[in-house]
């Protein structure tokens, strides 16, 4: 939504929006960004505000761009991120799902996580 004033967001071929947890996360403390010579590096730490924001806020202002949206899925363990890749699921208009298991920045989960399967809408 941050760039609708600045592009229109159906000319894009699709977006990933951020990642999203089954509780609300607050991330990491500050300073969490250092600019470097050759760019940035960042530890954010997955802040979002949980699976029943996406659902109530989120998903009704993006849910009619005529783009592909696909959502991105974090957890500490297999089964969180099972309950928000279902409860993602359950959303029409989002054709794809994103599985965020390599957040080293994060003090569960992310690091080493077996694939899993999410299965597709019927």
């Amino acid at each position: 939504m941050e760039y609708s004033d600045l592009i229109d967001i159906n000319r894009l071929g699709g977006i990933v929006v951020k990642a999203t947890t089954a509780q609300p996360r607050q991330g990491n403390p500050y300073p969490r960004m250092a600019e470097t010579s050759m760019g940035m590096l960042n530890a954010v730490g997955l802040q979002n505000k949980g699976i029943d924001y996406f659902v109530k806020e989120i998903y009704p202002a993006i849910k009619f761009f005529k783009t592909n949206i696909i959502a991105n899925v974090s957890g500490s363990t297999i089964e969180e991120y099972i309950a928000v890749a279902e409860r993602i699921n359950e959303l029409e208009n989002i054709p794809a799902i994103e599985l965020n298991i390599s957040c080293p920045n994060v003090k569960q989960g992310g690091m080493a996580l077996e694939l899993i399967a999410i299965p597709q809408k019927r």
